[in-house]
């Protein structure tokens, strides 16, 4: 089992690698990014699949558990192979995430270097844009225009990517925490079961010893009463 966490997050880095590697090399062409588009989402429905058959696995492996007899230590290997196939399933959607965002600021990148194309070219052609007046600027002033431009745009889109990054960050987190919160309530859980279990096995020797000895158990209830003790007076009946 040692050798099974090292190999299960060399793998999962190891492809985390590879698909950043991809993206990377695949930002550029815009031609590709409905392919791309298509093949996150066929692996993101994988990567549900996969998650749904590695909790039912979870869940059979446990019940299996409770079949042994030492249960915890099984339910917590249990638990702990399953949380590391899980952060590999987390990774590869890290990785998706990123080449969304990579490719939605290209878009918009791309779309508002569109436009500007299209007012410089009606510029050139001899047409104005609404809302301008006056004598026509120097083409020295318009290339201050569009290199502002360009750089507010790039500023903007580097603004939400950096703002979609944290908020995909939060969700790792936050979902990365979540099987830990879940495992300390079973822990606890399991405790007192444990307890409760102990404290019944106690009273249960308790009574038997009681029983071999010939004394009376301990209770905290009263015993019902039997033929050997006497009962209780009854009080007389009122004439009529």
């Amino acid at each position: 089992m040692a050798c099974f966490y090292p190999s299960i997050i060399a793998a999962a880095v190891l492809a985390l690698g590879c698909a950043t590697g991809a993206v990377a090399a695949s930002a550029p062409d815009a031609d590709a990014q409905p392919a791309a588009a298509s093949s996150r989402d066929a692996e993101r429905q994988e990567i549900q699949r996969v998650r749904k058959a590695l909790e039912s696995r979870r869940v059979q492996e446990e019940a299996a558990c409770y079949q042994r007899f030492v249960v915890d230590s099984c339910v917590r290997d249990v638990r702990a192979r399953i949380r590391v196939e899980d952060m590999a399933l987390r990774q590869r959607e890290v990785v998706l995430n990123d080449a969304e965002r990579r490719e939605k600021a290209a878009d918009r990148l791309q779309s508002i270097e569109q436009k500007d194309q299209e007012q410089r070219a009606k510029q050139a052609a001899g047409e104005r844009p609404a809302g301008m007046s006056g004598a026509p600027r120097d083409p020295a002033a318009k290339e201050r225009d569009r290199s502002l431009r360009e750089q507010e745009a790039q500023q903007r889109a580097s603004q939400q990517q950096n703002k979609q990054a944290a908020h995909d960050a939060a969700q790792a987190q936050k979902a990365a925490e979540t099987p830990s919160r879940i495992e300390e309530s079973r822990t606890r859980f399991e405790a007192k079961q444990k307890e409760a279990q102990e404290r019944r096995a106690k009273r249960d020797r308790a009574n038997a010893d009681a029983a071999t000895s010939g004394r009376t158990p301990p209770s905290t209830l009263p015993y019902p009463p039997s033929s050997s003790a006497p009962l209780p007076a009854q009080a007389p009946a009122s004439a009529p």
